[in-house]
């Protein structure tokens, strides 16, 4: 449990912060992307059933679509929602003791390596640094990310993991 209450709670900055810089259900932009939201959705689901909730990619990649578009307003093609379904898929990794991943070459080490690499590379292609650098600028000093990419990893983690 990560308290978000007080002045004293790192989750609770991080938290406020990530509503201000890409939830603030007042600004404009959001209520556009909540508005235009069902017609993304729609272009990549055109004739929904009741079944293909059953198909556990489509569903992991129509959710970080959502979210990354909720935050950012950039809809991710295809290859780049793979991507992102990376953090949900490899989880099983990350619980494994530092002993097992020995036992197995580091093979695990090495995805999720490469998956933050790749999800970085998603923030470039999208040009969205400078929301980090500005989430980041806007923290207590207390709470902000050196270098800002850490911070990246972590906001990116939990839109994958969504």
């Amino acid at each position: 449990f990560l308290s978000n209450a007080g002045d004293n709670s790192e989750w609770g900055a991080i938290r406020k912060a990530v509503h201000h810089h890409f939830l603030d259900c007042g600004m404009e932009s959001y209520q556009t992307r909540v508005k235009e939201l069902p017609t993304k959705i729609a272009a990549d689901w055109s004739t929904p059933k009741l079944k293909d909730l059953n198909d556990l990619t489509l569903v992991q990649k129509t959710v970080c679509k959502c979210i990354f578009y909720m935050c950012f307003g950039t809809w991710l093609e295809e290859a780049d929602a793979l991507i992102m379904i990376g953090w949900r898929t490899k989880a099983s990794m990350w619980i494994l003791p530092r002993l097992i991943h020995r036992f197995l070459f580091n093979i695990g080490i090495g995805k999720i390596k490469t998956l933050r690499e790749k999800t970085v590379g998603l923030v470039e292609k999208y040009e969205l640094q400078q929301a980090f650098v500005g989430m980041n600028g806007s923290l207590d000093a207390r709470w902000q990310r050196k270098p800002v990419v850490t911070l990246c990893d972590e906001i990116m983690f939990g839109i994958g993991f969504a």
